[in-house]
């Protein structure tokens, strides 16, 4: 969207020791503790956690109830805050920004603003954090006069929280860049919590690969144990870390204590099973837009979903003269609602007992209500993309289109359809990571595109061999993340093929045909539309795209993807409809197929 600025600018639960000193009125599946009496001087801190808005500032409209945005999440805040004093830490592990047309329109500088009126610690630095590229128009740097960092170290500066992240560094010093921090020691109401951030150390295949050119992401856990060391020696009662790196399980409403149905090479899992025990006390993840309320190699962590639908809470009992946390309880998930259905917690018409009705929601002994301040500081942002977010496009569809991150999508087949027959190539590929929200029924507007594709990418053709084409399905079909979606060709993974063996060599590819059936020939060349973003090595693909001639790569910076996706589906000039599957065979699917 940064290329309309110009135009556009002015228009149940588990604990380990004890209870919590003050525990609160129970939630619908009240946290269970042990029984051991906490020590006289034992302090009583809340950490209260939100991961990868993605720049849903402004909520979310779910049947007749309004859900999410910051200024109703802040009026939760305020309720723990008045019942528990300044004993509340508020933290975010990362991807604030990039995703919505408010976010994008303004580079994020509005979530910069709620997130420092609310009153946030600390957050972990994301990788979509990088997104915007320099400040204006460019998602990326177009002369050498253009800081790939600029809209980055400009939200830096304009929050009152710290950005951190202590496995990055400046590839030519080594050293924590100046706009960020390795980690922070805080009081909270006599108890010294200090907190680390963790960036994946898979940034550069999942943003714009220039923009990170000159950092280093290194190795999560040792970056952990040396600040967790360093925190130590300053006399940390507490330690949590924040890392955008995540986790996936099934049951986050049981035991905590049972992992049974997280899948353990996640990458929080991965890392907290590598620490040492005792280095950190409790982790909050990001990045896989799943969930986790477990305890895991006995750390407490969680992972609330995205797109600020609900936050987590974890009560720590800290003993200060022992420096150490005494108790930890994992409440259940607090959904971010206006109203609840009556007689429930739940605001999820789809979960709501027949015959209920919608009441305003009442925590923490409060009425939860947008607070004014924040709303004060949105409201001006929202107003002024208005009338761009709900232009009319002209087209209409005869049902929803869904999108899948581990197998084929109605909506991933819509796309690549678009983008082969607008751009005449042979095939076309765009990555499931990239499709980044269902499309609606009915009558579109510019909004409901832009949430599909929020991405400055621009439209490319590259010219690759069957080989080339072959080697492009094996990297990003390796099960690290998600699968190309695709038009043009048909294909078949086995999801249990190759598990045994580092990602960089497994091979999951069964077959690779043309939709008449032929086999894709290795030796012949063939034209494939994708997005610069792959172009640029994104997903995993930088090696390959090394191997492929200058002369052989065409980008049109004309015009973003989405706005060539809205052309084509409007020179269609009939509504659209989902298809049935048929593109991509997933064999031997996991429990867990989606992101």
């Amino acid at each position: 969207m940064k290329r309309l600025l110009p135009l556009f600018l002015f228009l149940a639960a588990c604990t380990s020791v004890a209870p919590p000193a003050a525990p609160p009125p129970a939630p619908p599946s009240a946290p269970v503790s042990a029984a051991a009496p906490a020590p006289a001087s034992a302090l009583h801190v809340l950490i209260v956690s939100t991961t990868d808005l993605h720049g849903w500032y402004a909520g979310h409209q779910e049947g007749g109830s309004r859900t999410g945005g910051l200024a109703l999440f802040a009026s939760y805040v305020n309720a723990l805050r008045a019942a528990n004093g300044g004993r509340v830490v508020v933290v975010d592990s990362g991807d604030l920004f990039q995703g919505t047309l408010d976010s994008n329109f303004f580079e994020g500088e509005p979530v910069v603003k709620a997130y420092s009126q609310i009153g946030y610690a600390a957050a972990a630095v994301g990788n979509h954090e990088f997104d915007f590229g320099p400040v204006g128009p460019d998602a990326m740097p177009r002369n050498p006069a253009d800081d790939p960092l600029g809209a980055l170290k400009r939200n830096a500066s304009m929050a009152s929280f710290p950005f951190l992240s202590a496995n990055l560094s400046e590839k030519a010093t080594g050293q924590t860049p100046a706009w960020a921090r390795r980690s922070i020691m805080i009081d909270s109401g006599g108890a010294r919590i200090g907190i680390i951030g963790l960036s994946t150390p898979d940034t550069p295949n999942v943003t714009m690969p220039e923009n990170v050119r000159t950092l280093s992401f290194g190795d999560p856990v040792a970056a952990a144990v040396a600040a967790a060391k360093d925190l130590r020696a300053q006399g940390a009662d507490a330690i949590v870390v924040l890392g955008h790196m995540g986790g996936r399980c099934r049951n986050v409403e049981g035991d905590p204590a049972d992992n049974s149905s997280c899948e353990p090479e996640q990458e929080a899992m991965r890392f907290l099973h590598a620490l040492p025990a005792g280095t950190i006390d409790a982790y909050f993840g990001g990045h896989t837009h799943a969930r986790m309320r477990q305890v895991i190699a006995g750390v407490p962590s969680f992972q609330p979903a995205p797109f600020n639908e609900e936050f987590a809470t974890l009560d720590l009992t800290v003993d200060p003269s022992a420096h150490r946390v005494t108790a930890s309880t994992l409440r259940p998930f607090t959904s971010i609602c206006a109203s609840v259905y009556s007689g429930t917690e739940q605001c999820d018409p789809k979960r709501a007992p027949a015959g209920s009705t919608l009441v305003p929601r009442q925590f923490e002994g409060k009425t939860i209500a947008p607070d004014a301040s924040v709303a004060a500081i949105l409201q001006p942002y929202i107003d002024r993309v208005a009338a761009k977010r709900n232009e009319p496009l002209g087209i209409h569809s005869n049902g929803v289109f869904t999108r899948a991150y581990l197998r084929e999508s109605s909506l991933g087949d819509l796309l690549t359809d678009a983008m082969r027959f607008t751009m005449g190539t042979d095939i076309a590929v765009i990555n499931s990571g990239g499709i980044r929200a269902n499309l609606r029924a009915g009558d579109l507007v510019y909004s409901d595109l832009f949430d599909v594709s929020p991405f400055d990418n621009y439209p490319a053709t590259v010219t690759l061999t069957g080989a080339q084409v072959a080697e492009m399905l094996r990297v990003t079909g390796n099960g690290e993340r998600g699968i190309l979606q695709v038009s043009g060709l048909k294909y078949t993974i086995d999801a249990a093929r190759g598990m045994d063996q580092p990602a960089a060599k497994r091979d999951r590819i069964v077959s690779i045909t043309l939709p008449d059936g032929r086999p894709i020939d290795p030796k012949a060349t063939y034209t494939v539309a994708m997005p610069d973003f792959l172009v640029a090595g994104g997903e995993g693909l930088s090696d390959l795209m090394k191997t492929v001639p200058p002369d052989r790569i065409r980008v049109d910076g004309r015009r973003a993807l989405r706005e060539l996706l809205i052309e084509s589906l409007q020179d269609q000039k009939r509504p659209i409809a989902p298809m049935e599957p048929g593109r991509i065979l997933i064999l031997n699917p996991p429990a867990s197929s989606e992101r």
